[in-house]
């Protein structure tokens, strides 16, 4: 039988490899895709923005309340292969020229990716959790998990991209994705099942509750009350990480031929370096986790991650479109993955080891649905005040502010603690 530790390190690892891949390789398909129209890539994330502030919340928390957590992740799983099959035929209808019912594909894709964030955003970490308090009476640890099963963390990403790229070379556009989407599809079918075998010992009936009111839903936002500081962490680094994987990295795409290498050797190259921001970012996110043991919040943390969100803002906005400006945009994206990657699962660990199960779940319900709104804020101001090709720049800007209010925040709570000491 495995231990509690080896299956708290292998799920979570092959979650978040299969997500960073999957994100870069739809990300790029919708940005490289000429089908779907110039401006594909700012229409996909308004719209997933949009879907995600109606649905995540509330899908997360009826599942998680009527189904429980175990069933709720093996639930997001299911959600997300859907998102996959949506998107094959949103893909395949507009290369085919139905644009309309590509797009409208597309979109149900979205609603289905969203359903799935909810689900798993609010029941994945919770569930593995109870998991490993089952087995072994204490909480999981989710800053030492990142150090293990790193071949499936990195690998997975490598794998997809690698294959991606030689099928998109080496094949017609349209079979081409079919076959990309074919292996994203058994991922997702993979995930499903190893989620339903380690979460089986968790389980519970499905209730049969009383119908939902508003203050169940209200309910919820106490938890910003007991975990201000984390739920200002969580938020910063979750935003920063997103707006990676939901833009930035489909700007490398876009941008692929600043590289100034072959048309057909673009994306692949594009897919190298989008990889090599996702390696870099982890290899640096187990550095600073391991050598400087970080635990909690503090001060300093909270410091060193504004000043490198200000180098990294500074650098982007300062360059024009070249090379320079496509290795100024990849370096955003690594510190943005590494930043949001320890910030998160350092205030993840501070709640799952402080918080009951049914904080837990309203601590990622109420981060996750912030996090969006956030975004929506950031990127409207953004759209308005900039050009559209420099929106990432003004992005950079509202990331500069929320490390800023982390910062804040730490140095507040500290101020109040030693005060009433």
């Amino acid at each position: 039988m495995k231990s509690a530790h080896v299956i708290i390190a292998r799920s979570d690892a092959l979650y978040g490899g299969v997500a960073m891949g999957a994100t870069i390789l739809e990300l790029a398909l919708i940005a490289s895709n000429p089908s779907l129209g110039k401006f594909s890539l700012e229409f996909s994330l308004v719209t997933q923005l949009t879907i995600s502030l109606i649905v995540e919340f509330y899908i997360g928390h009826y599942f998680t309340n009527k189904l429980g957590i175990a069933n709720t992740t093996i639930y997001g799983f299911i959600f997300k292969l859907a998102c996959a099959t949506f998107l094959t035929l949103g893909f395949w209808a507009a290369l085919l020229g139905y644009w309309h019912t590509g797009w409208s594909l597309i979109l149900i894709a979205f609603v289905c990716d969203s359903a799935g964030t909810g689900c798993l955003k609010a029941s994945f970490r919770p569930a593995y959790n109870a998991l490993h308090i089952k087995m072994t009476g204490h909480s999981a640890d989710y800053v030492k998990a990142f150090n293990h099963h790193l071949y499936t963390r990195i690998g997975t990403p490598f794998i997809l991209l690698l294959a991606a790229s030689l099928i998109i070379n080496y094949a017609s556009y349209l079979y081409a994705i079919l076959a990309i989407m074919s292996i994203l599809l058994l991922l997702r079918s993979v995930q499903i099942y190893i989620s339903n075998s380690d979460l089986r010992p968790t389980k519970t009936r499905i209730t049969t509750s009383p119908p939902l009111n508003r203050h169940t839903y209200l309910k919820h936002f106490t938890v910003a009350a007991k975990y201000p500081v984390q739920i200002i962490g969580y938020v910063a680094g979750n935003v920063f990480e997103s707006l990676i994987l939901m833009y930035a990295i489909g700007l490398l795409y876009r941008h692929r031929d600043l590289l100034g290498v072959a048309q057909q050797l673009s994306w692949l190259g594009s897919s190298a370096i989008a990889y090599l921001v996702f390696l870099a970012s982890t290899v640096l996110g187990r550095l600073v986790i391991s050598k400087f043991i970080i635990r909690n919040s503090s001060t300093t943390f909270g410091v060193s991650c504004l000043i490198a969100t200000i180098i990294t803002s500074l650098l982007l906005a300062s360059t024009s479109k070249n090379i320079t400006y496509f290795l100024s945009l990849a370096f955003f994206c690594l510190l943005g993955v590494a930043i949001g990657t320890i910030i998160t699962r350092l205030t993840s660990n501070e709640v799952l080891h402080n918080a009951s199960d049914s904080d837990a779940v309203s601590f990622f319900l109420v981060s996750e649905l912030a996090t969006t709104l956030t975004i929506i804020l950031i990127t409207t101001a953004s759209s308005f005040t900039l050009k559209s090709e420099r929106i990432i720049e003004g992005l950079s800007y509202g990331l500069i502010a929320l490390m800023a209010a982390y910062c804040l925040a730490i140095m507040l709570i500290r101020a109040t603690t030693e005060t009433s000491k």
